[in-house]
């Protein structure tokens, strides 16, 4: 089978948008820890900058008038204060004067553009400091005015003053908003890729060119308890075509999948026995065979349903049966009792049981035995149609085996539930036995857009073959 790492056709926004709904905690948590560790990270490592400067005219002492001279002579000045500022003779003037540490010590002379006014700024990790600092070198300009210019005449136009704030104002608080919203973004697409890329069926077409089967049916997700205090109460238990309040869209879709069975047996008339099951447990293949039962009881047939899961049996609860009017079917299969007593027949919905009232360990000697081949024949010659409803493929080899005794097999499948490689795994078991593959019901499809009613019939133009239309 042609295996594709991604497939376009599988991609769900129904799915994704879950995903990122169900995962919006983790979302959350990690944009919240990127937020605390990025405020931590700057509050530890801040260290504040407080600037002092002033700004003094320079002319010199003889001065011409003119104020490109002026300039000139302010730009030769300033070059040779710098130079200054940057001589250790300077700094250890200052270090000797001030008794404080010149490491952190930034100075720096500049001239203020078109003019010949000089700004001398001083940065230091402590407001006093930078602002005495400013005074000690001004203080030293006269001793050191033989290293400058001794025509330079240096007058105060603003005097220094001590900082009350920081240069640099860390903002921890929107910087680290600012983080924690691109983590938790880097989270939602990580979240995104993962949904993506999980190898589970999340559409119809997917289950065709993914698996290379037949999707024999698609059965949208139905609400069990449509208000609250129903899901409170837990009233319905179990999703039946018979019940009142079950929409048009849940019934015309096992319907339509009968239809197809239906069609199956006109062209083998001798072959009248379907196995329902599926990849894992909890993707609805008993709720899915006793509706087909029920449909084809609707329909006038005589159906024999059997549940075969005689691990976890569930059409006896189900149809909330009262176990002392039932005979369990393993007494039949171990011969202490015979085929007419153990058949269940149920009045008000048409349709003949046979069924476990319990659940039973190490089942598969009694499955592959001659008594359940007897019994699912004598079966199929007593009804129009017999349903099994078997185990899991994946969980134990019950259904495996059964699958020798049966006509046809469908696979239910849920929504975005099994994995593509354990499906085809056990597309591959059917297909290496006895028994025809009619292909896959996706169970519990969920979509946008979706509502109950049907609006009309008609056919899809690209596949040629019947599709239901809802309302939009």
């Amino acid at each position: 089978m042609d295996k594709k790492t991604f497939n376009i056709h599988n991609l769900d926004l129904y799915s994704l948008s879950k995903d990122l709904l169900y995962g919006l905690w983790i979302i959350i948590m990690i944009g919240a820890i990127g937020t605390m560790v990025t405020y931590s990270y700057i509050k530890d490592s801040y260290e504040p900058q407080y600037s002092s400067s002033a700004i003094y005219v320079v002319t010199p002492r003889q001065s011409t008038g003119y104020v490109y001279t002026n300039k000139r002579f302010a730009e030769n000045v300033i070059s040779v204060f710098q130079n200054l500022l940057d001589a250790d003779i300077m700094k250890n003037r200052i270090k000797k004067e001030l008794h404080i540490d010149m490491k952190d010590v930034n100075m720096n002379v500049e001239l203020i553009t078109e003019t010949n006014l000089m700004k001398v700024t001083v940065v230091s990790g402590n407001p006093v400091k930078s602002f005495q600092i400013i005074g000690s070198i001004m203080d030293n300009y006269n001793e050191l005015s033989e290293y400058l210019n001794s025509d330079a005449v240096i007058d105060t136009l603003r005097a220094p003053v001590v900082s009350t704030h920081p240069d640099n104002a860390p903002m921890p608080r929107s910087k680290s908003i600012e983080t924690g919203m691109i983590c938790a973004f880097v989270a939602a697409l990580i979240l995104a890729a993962l949904s993506i890329m999980r190898k589970t069926l999340k559409t119809e077409d997917a289950v065709e060119e993914q698996l290379g089967t037949t999707l024999l049916g698609s059965i949208y997700h139905e609400r069990k308890n449509r208000t609250f205090k129903a899901k409170i109460a837990q009233k319905v238990k179990v999703l039946l075509i018979t019940s009142p309040i079950i929409s048009t869209r849940f019934i015309e879709s096992i319907n339509n999948i009968r239809v197809k069975m239906e069609y199956e047996h006109e062209r083998n008339p001798e072959k009248n026995v379907y196995m329902v099951t599926s990849v894992c447990e909890n993707e609805g293949k008993s709720t899915v065979a006793l509706n087909l039962a029920l449909s084809f009881a609707r329909d006038g047939k005589k159906v024999i349903i059997i549940d075969a899961d005689m691990r976890k049996p569930a059409i006896c609860k189900m149809l909330d049966i009262p176990k002392d009017n039932v005979v369990d079917v393993i007494k039949l299969l171990q011969g202490d009792c015979g085929l007419d007593e153990v058949l269940y027949h149920e009045e008000k919905l048409g349709l003949d049981i046979i069924m476990p009232t319990k659940g039973h360990s190490s089942t598969h000697e009694y499955v592959k035995s001659g008594a359940m081949k007897d019994l699912v024949h004598k079966c199929s010659k007593m009804a129009d149609y017999v349903i099994l409803d078997t185990p899991p493929m994946a969980m134990v080899s019950d259904a495996e085996a059964l699958c020798d005794v049966v006509d046809f097999v469908s696979i239910v499948v849920r929504y975005d539930y099994s994995y593509e490689k354990d499906i085809e795994y056990s597309i591959n078991l059917v297909n290496d036995s006895n028994a025809k593959l009619l292909g896959c019901i996706l169970n519990n499809y969920k979509t946008f857009g979706n509502k109950s009613g049907i609006k009309n019939f008609g056919y899809d133009q690209s596949s040629e073959r019947a599709v239901e239309v809802y309302d939009e």
